[in-house]
C-alpha cells in the first residue's frame, strides 16, 4: 500500500494525498516516497516546458511551462503529527540524512507548492506544511504546533528547524510561543502568518472545500513559474535550513545536558 498517492486533478497540477493512517507519521519510508513523487512531478513538468527559458519553446508545449503540487491528507483529522520518534532515532543521521534533504526539496522545490491541511500538523508535520509556498487549512479540527518541548516530549530541535523557523515566524514572542508548544488554533495561526487562508469547511457536506480551494490557488499560480526560476530564489531564502543541517553539530538531549551540567559543576553541587 502506498504512503502517499499521486494523482493529476488538473493539467498543470499534481496532487499528493498523505495516506499512513492513523496520522501519517513522517517515517524514512514516507519521505522515500515522497522525494521520489517529487521526481516524477518534476520530470513532467520539465517534459511539458517547465524550466524552458525560451517563452516561444515553452508556449510551444501543452502546458506552457506551468506547474503546481498540492500536499492534502485522508486521514481523519490529522495532516501529520510528526516523526515516528522510534524509527527515526534508529539512525543517528536521521535529520542530516533523510529528514532534511526531503524538505529541502520541498522548500526549494520549482513548482508552486500548496499545503491544504485537514487536521492537525504537529513538529515535523508543521515544518512540512510551513515548507510549502502556500497554507490554508480547514476551518474544523486542526492545530498547528511544534511540541517538541512540550512536558510529554521534551525533545530538543535538529540543527535545521530553528533558522527555518526564525525565518518562518520572525516576531520574537510568537516565535518564543511556538518554541514552548503553543497549539495554534486556524485563526491565530492566520494572523500571525503561518496560514494564507482559512477555509471554511465545517458545514454536513462541505469537507470537499478545503482541496476545491487548494487546487483553485495552485491552478492560479501555476503560469507564474513557468520560466523555471522559482527554484533557485527559494533556494537562496532557505539555503540556511540545510546549511544548519550540515554544520554536524550536537544535538543534545535533555539526559546529555544534565551530564554536562554536573560535570561542569560537579555532582554534589548539581544536587543542592
Amino acid at each position: 500500500m502506498p504512503l502517499i498517492k499521486l494523482t493529476q486533478p488538473l493539467p498543470t497540477v499534481h496532487l499528493l494525498t498523505l495516506s499512513s493512517p492513523p496520522d501519517n507519521r513522517l517515517t524514512p519510508a514516507l519521505l522515500s516516497e515522497l522525494s521520489s513523487h517529487l521526481d516524477t512531478i518534476e520530470a513532467h513538468w520539465r517534459s511539458n516546458g517547465g524550466g524552458e527559458m525560451d517563452p516561444k519553446k515553452r508556449d510551444a508545449t501543452d502546458l506552457k511551462g506551468a506547474g503546481a503540487v498540492v500536499i492534502t491528507s485522508e486521514c481523519k483529522g490529522f495532516f501529520s503529527n510528526g516523526l515516528d520518534w522510534e524509527k527515526s532515532i534508529k539512525n543517528p543521521k536521521f535529520f542530516e540524512t533523510i529528514f532534511d534533504p526531503v524538505m529541502y526539496r520541498l522548500m526549494t522545490f520549482p513548482l508552486v507548492t500548496v499545503a491544504a491541511i485537514n487536521g492537525h500538523a504537529f513538529a515535523g508535520g508543521m515544518v512540512l506544511a510551513l515548507s510549502c509556498d502556500f497554507r490554508i487549512m480547514t476551518s474544523g479540527r486542526g492545530l498547528m504546533c511544534m511540541n517538541e518541548a512540550s512536558l510529554a516530549f521534551g525533545s530538543p530541535l535538529p540543527n535545521s528547524f530553528g533558522p527555518f523557523l526564525a525565518q518562518r515566524i520572525p516576531h520574537p514572542p510568537h516565535l518564543r510561543d511556538t518554541l514552548l508548544a503553543r497549539r495554534w488554533k486556524q485563526s491565530e495561526a492566520l494572523q500571525i502568518g503561518l496560514l494564507d487562508e482559512i477555509v471554511d469547511n465545517t458545514p454536513q457536506g462541505s469537507e470537499g472545500k478545503l482541496l476545491e480551494r487548494a487546487l483553485e490557488i495552485a491552478q492560479r499560480e501555476a503560469p507564474k513559474i513557468a520560466a523555471g526560476s522559482w527554484g533557485a530564489m527559494k533556494d537562496r531564502l532557505y539555503h540556511g535550513y540545510i546549511d544548519a543541517s550540515h554544520s554536524n553539530r550536537a544535538v543534545l538531549m535533555p539526559f546529555h545536558e544534565a551530564a554536562v551540567f554536573q560535570g561542569r559543576v560537579g555532582r554534589d553541587k548539581a544536587k543542592l
